[in-house]
C-alpha cells in the first residue's frame, strides 16, 4: 500500500518570504485535514499549526508599515506648507520691474531651482532639500517675513524633520524586524515540518493507510510545485515565477509532474525583504 514517496524540507529555505508563507500554509492545511487517531502525529500537526500561526502573524506585520499612514499625512502637510511658501514668493518674483520685493523674491526662487526642488520627490529627498534650503534662504528672512512667506517655510521645515524621523522608524522596522523575527519564524516552521515529515515517513513504512498515502502525495505535490514555480534555477523551474505575495493554487498536486524532481542547487537569500525599499508615497518615486 506504500507509495514510496520521500518527503524532505531542504527546499523550503530557498523560498522567498511570501512564497514560504503561502506554501507552508498549504502544508499545514493538508496535514490538519488528515483524520487520524495517532497521538504522536496529532502532536506534530498541532505543533506545525502553532508555528504557522506565528509565521503568518510575523509576515502580516512585516507587510504592514507602522509609519506609513502618519508618514503620508506629514508629507502632505509638508507639501502644502512649502507650496504656499513658494507661491507667495513667486507672486512677488513676477511683479513688474521696479517693485521693491521683486529682485529678492527672484533670488529666493533661484534657491528652489538650484536645489531642483519638487514636491514629487521621494520622502527623503524632499525633506532633505527643504531643510538644506534653509541655510540659503536665511539671508532673505526679512524679505520672506515681509511678504508673509517665512512662517510657511518654518512649518514646512518642521514637517520635514518629522518625515526624517518617521523614515528612520520605518527603516528599523524593515531592517531589524524583518531580518530577525521573520527569519526566526521561518526557521521554526521549517523545523516543525521536518518533525512532521519524519513521523509521516515512519508511519508510511510501518502502518501505511490510503489516507496517509494520499496526504504524502499531496505534500509531495506542494514541493514539486514550489520547486517548479518559486525557486529560480531549480530543476524544472519556469521563467514565469508567480508575483510576490501570491500563494500556490488550492490543489497543486499534479500526477503529470512526477516525483523525481531533484532538490534545488541555487543559494538565494532565504529571507529577502518583503516590504520593498522604496520611500516614495502616493506622489513619490521611491528612494
Amino acid at each position: 500500500m506504500s507509495n514510496n514517496i520521500q518527503l524532505n524540507t531542504a527546499w523550503l529555505s530557498f523560498l522567498s518570504n511570501p512564497h514560504h508563507d503561502g506554501t507552508t500554509q498549504q502544508i499545514d492545511d493538508f496535514a490538519e485535514a488528515l483524520d487520524t487517531d495517532n497521538a504522536r502525529l496529532k502532536e506534530k500537526v498541532a505543533a506545525l499549526h502553532q508555528c504557522r500561526l506565528r509565521e503568518d502573524e510575523v509576515w502580516l506585520r512585516a507587510m504592514r508599515d507602522p509609519a506609513a499612514t502618519e508618514l503620508t499625512e506629514v508629507d502632505k502637510r509638508q507639501d502644502s506648507y512649502i507650496s504656499a511658501f513658494r507661491y507667495i514668493n513667486l507672486g512677488h518674483a513676477g511683479l513688474p520691474d521696479g517693485e521693491p520685493t521683486k529682485q529678492e523674491a527672484q533670488q529666493c526662487e533661484q534657491v528652489m531651482k538650484d536645489f531642483q526642488f519638487r514636491t514629487t520627490d521621494t520622502y527623503g529627498a524632499e525633506s532633505d532639500k527643504i531643510l538644506q534650503m534653509g541655510q540659503n534662504l536665511q539671508p532673505h528672512q526679512s524679505h520672506l517675513e515681509q511678504i508673509g512667506a517665512w512662517p510657511f517655510y518654518l512649518k514646512a521645515a518642521e514637517a520635514a524633520r518629522q518625515v526624517r524621523q518617521l523614515l528612520g522608524e520605518r527603516a528599523k522596522t524593515k531592517g531589524e524586524f524583518v531580518k530577525g523575527e521573520m527569519k526566526a519564524a521561518r526557521r521554526q516552521t521549517d523545523l516543525a515540518i521536518a518533525d512532521l515529515y519524519r513521523v509521516l515517513m515512519a508511519m508510511q513504512e510501518l502502518m501505511p493507510t490510503d489516507a496517509l498515502n494520499a496526504l504524502i502525495t499531496q505534500l509531495k505535490g506542494v514541493e514539486l510545485y514550489a520547486k517548479q514555480y518559486y525557486i529560480p534555477g531549480a530543476s524544472g523551474a519556469t521563467t514565469n515565477e508567480a508575483e510576490p505575495g501570491t500563494t500556490t493554487p488550492d490543489n497543486p498536486t499534479n500526477p503529470s509532474t512526477g516525483g523525481t524532481t531533484p532538490d534545488p542547487t541555487p543559494t538565494p537569500d532565504p529571507t529577502p525583504d518583503p516590504s520593498g525599499d522604496d520611500e516614495g508615497g502616493p506622489s513619490g518615486t521611491g528612494e
